[in-house]
């Protein structure tokens, strides 16, 4: 009896192994990651999914802590606030997104939630990337805060409310946004300094790209490392850290 209780439980246990077998060869086939790396709903991610935002969250909490304590022993308290509202905005993109892509949630409204959330980010992160701009060396320039917020607001709300929305949608919104800035470059050249324009502009091309990545899932659609998400997710590194520096020299500067 006992024989053949083993024997049951060899086959099953064999089984059970065949199939993990089958299902790894099928996903390397794929270019996709071992099924050890499966999230509830999102299916098989490649191995570097949000290790670089998790990585950047920690360095940014660090970089927006000094620019804010800076920026209150310095600037007047609008123009101190509007870099405090930039280096919030800073640590929770990546550190909204490193939750998402990282965490194992258990429940699948979890993982609807932070990923709403996540994407949500995105375009209040660009309104607070504005937002320094507009209070210290653009004062007069009231309508593009107030746009890029309004569109901000907007876009987030869409997030939670519009869930079918085509993905060409959420590009196209941080695009625009990003590019708002453009009828006053040459008030930002006269004011800022031309270092500051072109790390805006070298920032913004960045994030196009990524954006453009993101939105073609391409290159990388099925790839087992580093897919297209992680090019767009290196590509928003890169931008913030040229815009960063951009921040950090108005403030120094005012």
């Amino acid at each position: 009896m006992k024989n053949n209780a083993s024997s049951v439980s060899h086959a099953v246990n064999q089984e059970s192994h065949d199939r993990e077998s089958r299902d790894w060869q099928t996903h390397d086939r794929e270019g996709l990651v071992q099924r050890t790396f499966f999230m509830v709903d999102r299916g098989p991610r490649p191995a570097t999914r949000g290790w670089f935002h998790t990585a950047a969250a920690i360095l940014m909490l660090a970089a927006a802590s000094v620019l804010t304590t800076f920026s209150w022993m310095r600037l007047e308290w609008w123009q101190a606030l509007g870099a405090t509202v930039y280096g919030c905005g800073l640590i929770a993109l990546f550190a909204v997104s490193a939750l998402y892509h990282r965490i194992p949630w258990a429940k699948q409204k979890t993982v609807q939630a932070w990923r709403r959330a996540d994407h949500a980010m995105i375009a209040v992160f660009i309104a607070a990337t504005y937002t320094p701009f507009c209070l210290i060396v653009l004062p007069q320039a009231w309508w593009l805060l107030a746009t890029v917020w309004g569109g901000a607001i907007t876009s987030a709300v869409m997030k939670f409310f519009w869930l079918s929305r085509p993905r060409w949608v959420d590009v196209a919104i941080y695009v625009t946004l990003g590019w708002l800035i453009v009828p006053l470059v040459s008030q930002l050249w006269t004011n800022a300094g031309p270092a500051v324009v072109w790390l805006l502009l070298a920032g913004g091309v960045v994030y196009t790209v990524g954006a453009v990545a993101y939105g073609l899932k391409w290159p990388g659609r099925n790839a087992r490392f580093y897919g297209y998400h992680e090019h767009f997710h290196t590509a928003t590194i890169i931008a913030a850290i040229f815009h960063l520096v951009a921040v950090w020299i108005i403030v120094a500067s005012a």
